[in-house]
């Protein structure tokens, strides 16, 4: 994938509304695009976190430790941001993210995305709203899954 559609993609990703796209095309060059095969892990459970994922293409699906085993949580998609949570709680990683499908990702390091933060506070309220999203969507499933 090129610079022009790599910005293309994350201009089009709802947590970077409002980024100058001089500052998209920047974090664009200052991250490094990786790709991964279906069922190869971006990250582990228990590891600790250096960068956050922008899913460029293809789906992740994210897994939480069940004693032994792994199940899954959610599967993201193109314009999602995985692996942010643990970056800026500056906490071990307490989910696993797998590629689901072949799978394009751009990955920011830890220094870029604060600094990213610092330098735009609209991107730091995308993130989140983005955040406070998933908080009430797990909310939702478990009132769910108590009242039924």
């Amino acid at each position: 994938m090129d610079l022009d559609l790599e910005v293309k993609t994350i201009r089009n990703a709802p947590i970077f509304t409002g980024i100058d796209p001089c500052k998209m095309r920047l974090l664009a060059c200052m991250s490094e695009q990786l790709t991964f095969e279906k069922g190869d892990f971006l990250f582990k459970v228990g590891e600790i976190p250096d960068a956050a994922y922008v899913i460029l293409k293809g789906e992740v699906e994210v897994l939480a430790q069940n004693g032994e085993s792994l199940i899954a949580v959610g599967t993201e998609g193109p314009g999602c941001m995985i692996g942010e949570v643990a970056v800026l709680c500056d906490a071990r990683r307490f989910t696993s993210a797998r590629a689901h499908t072949d799978i394009s990702v751009m990955r920011i390091n830890k220094d870029c995305l604060l600094r990213m933060m610092q330098d735009n506070p609209q991107f730091s309220m995308s993130i989140a709203k983005e955040l406070a999203r998933r908080v009430m969507q797990i909310a939702t499933q478990d009132a769910h899954v108590l009242t039924h």
